[in-house]
């Protein structure tokens, strides 16, 4: 017979840590803990008030960030939708009577020395034997009770991808209607009318061969810096705040160190009210930096379920994986991050000689403001802020850029041509000019591109310095320009030319005549506007076609500008509208009313775009 094993061996697997009683009701976080139903609950709500809203939660035992499995202003619900841990549930109930299940049909009494994760029975040391060796249960998982650890105690669902609805049957397509992943009986139920319907192999395969993994990983890398960026600006201005607090608290020592009891009493109120903004401002920047760190923890963790994705071998997985992740992404985009500026300054009071009069030593001004870190483009709503004529003279202007230092460049398209350079503030500050027709100016590294129609080249000056550094000549007509990678593409009317940065072609695109204008996607496809077909056309870098758009509402497409998730803009002069598509040439919306808008560039940082209008007028619009 199997020799007993003492009930204190299970001690550690049976208590909770959290209230270290017997579990009640155990619930299983993805990182193998498990905790009582009750009291992951009241930690998750404890975590989640103390700063508003959360994405997520820390596992109380190893830390391992838990993104949030519901909605976000819910913690309180979340607990109910981990699942519950079955196999912990049973040792628990049996943690008293461990003897070996098999031998108990059989009305023996053997001591149990392992337990099977699969059946939730015990095992002696005859039964778990024959239990590997049996055809149907040689792939359970059978633990030596000895040896069990809390965190090898998990449910088997938790490694089998099984469906949503009917729990015992196993996921083996995808829904391309509704994006689901399905079951047999989900195909010949609720999916039977569906038209596009594949196999988790075909499926795989899919995503594996369109790199879909990586576009995945390249946005939720584009949202972890955006928030990493915006949570560093948060900390500078928790410094900053308390450097200006310093510098009022010193001043205020200073002019009043002399005053009477009465100004004593007044210049600590005073000091009490700068304490108080202080400690509201810091309050408010460390519970918003607090959610992008959240937000950064929970891209940490899309991003490490791709990296395992990208490494399982099992297509279910891989897939379940992506489109867990990919909703994840959507819910993390749809959230509206904000990453708040405040300032604590002072406003003197001007009868500091009557002082016996005073009621305060001055004001203490609070200002507070939020900004979306990212932003829906279905919700931007165009507000004119500024509008002015672009320098020159009856100027002829197609397009215009960001320089990386905030200034804006803009092409004068004239005979003697001039490129026109803005600060932030929209004050035209420096110029090149003697320029035969140029086109559209842009910024490679310390270099500034600019395309000269009329002499068929492109002359590059120092971004710093503007003196001219060299001419590359094309000998083609040449308009808009973009880069990529190193290289840079030039439109010439009926073609795009591919050179690298000394002027060699690396390849030569044949399109529609009426090419002007041309961007390039994250993802290194080329986007270019024909304004005598009305159509707005990508490719691939070999060349091939990947979406073409037209639209009624579309004229005269001309500037294109892409924003940071790849949604991309055009603006169509004939039409007053303003296009934005999605990466992939489908429409999201319609700007209209925008008066013969010639290019569109967005300024996310500040939260502003610019339009040209009809070649001349400059509008400013706050997003």
């Amino acid at each position: 017979m199997a020799t007993s094993l003492d009930s204190s061996s299970m001690e550690d697997v049976t208590l909770c840590s959290i209230c270290f009683e017997m579990f009640k009701s155990p619930r299983f976080l993805p990182c193998t803990h498990s905790f009582c139903h009750g009291c992951l609950s009241s930690y998750i709500v404890n975590v989640c008030k103390s700063t508003e809203p959360r994405l997520g939660f820390n596992c109380p035992l190893c830390r391992k960030y838990i993104p949030s499995p519901g909605a976000f202003d819910k913690p309180d619900e979340w607990v109910g939708i981990f699942p519950l841990n079955e196999v912990l549930e049973t040792i628990v109930h049996k943690r008293d009577k461990k003897l070996c299940d098999p031998c108990l049909r059989d009305n023996e009494n053997e001591n149990a020395t392992g337990f099977c994760f699969s059946c939730t029975e015990y095992l002696c040391v005859v039964c778990t034997k024959h239990h590997r060796k049996h055809l149907p249960s040689k792939d359970h998982t059978v633990c030596q009770l000895n040896k069990m650890k809390s965190g090898d105690i998990f449910p088997e669902s938790g490694n089998i991808h099984s469906c949503l609805e009917h729990k015992k049957e196993t996921i083996k397509f995808f829904c391309n209607d509704h994006e689901q992943p399905c079951c047999s009986v989900c195909i010949g139920t609720k999916h039977r009318k569906c038209e596009s319907v594949d196999t988790m192999e075909d499926m795989a395969k899919h995503i594996k061969q369109n790199g879909q993994l990586d576009v995945l990983m390249g946005d939720v890398k584009n949202l972890e810096k955006k928030l990493t960026e915006a949570k560093n600006e948060q900390e500078k201005n928790v410094a900053e705040i308390e450097n200006s607090v310093d510098e009022i608290i010193e001043k205020t020592e200073r002019e009043f160190k002399e005053l009477v009891d009465h100004l004593e009493i007044l210049k600590n109120k005073h000091l009490e009210e700068v304490a108080g903004a202080l400690k509201k401002g810091r309050g408010k920047l460390c519970n918003c930096t607090n959610t992008l760190t959240d937000g950064i923890q929970c891209t940490d963790y899309c991003c490490r379920n791709i990296e395992s994705a990208k490494e399982t071998e099992n297509d279910a997985e891989m897939v379940m994986t992506y489109y867990r992740v990919k909703e994840r992404l959507l819910q993390l985009q749809q959230f509206k991050f904000t990453k708040k500026q405040i300032t604590i300054s002072e406003t003197k009071s001007q009868v500091l000689k009557e002082v016996r009069n005073m009621e305060s030593f001055g004001d203490i001004e609070y200002a507070e403001s939020d900004r979306h870190i990212t932003y829906d483009v279905n919700d931007i709503a165009l507000s004119l802020v500024s509008e002015f004529s672009i320098a020159g003279g009856h100027p002829n202007v197609f397009t215009g850029n960001i320089l990386s230092n905030g200034n804006f460049v803009v092409a004068d398209f004239k005979t003697n041509g001039t490129c026109f350079i803005y600060n932030k503030d929209w004050k035209f500050t420096e110029v090149i000019d003697g320029l035969a027709n140029p086109f559209e100016a842009i910024q490679a590294g310390e270099e500034l591109l600019v395309t000269c129609n009329g002499t068929s080249s492109i002359e590059v000056f120092s971004a710093s310095d503007l003196h001219k550094l060299r001419s590359i000549n094309i000998n083609e007509t040449v308009y808009g320009i973009t880069q990529h990678n190193g290289a840079c593409y030039v439109a010439c009317v009926d073609k795009i030319i591919k050179i690298d940065m000394s002027g060699k072609k690396l390849k030569e695109y044949k399109v529609e005549w009426g090419t002007i204008n041309i961007s390039t996607t994250k993802h290194g496809h080329l986007v270019y506007c024909n304004h005598s077909l009305n159509t707005v056309t990508a490719i691939t870098d070999q060349g091939d076609i990947v979406w073409q758009y037209k639209h009624i509402k579309m004229k005269e497409p001309r500037g294109l500008d892409i924003d940071s998730v790849g949604n991309i803009f055009v603006a169509a002069r004939g039409s007053d509208t303003i296009h934005v598509l999605s990466g992939v040439g489908s429409l999201i919306r319609i700007i209209e009313d925008i008066l013969q808008p010639v290019f569109i560039k967005l300024m996310e940082e500040r939260s502003v775009c610019c339009v040209c209008s009809n070649y001349k007028i400059m509008k400013v619009y706050k997003l």
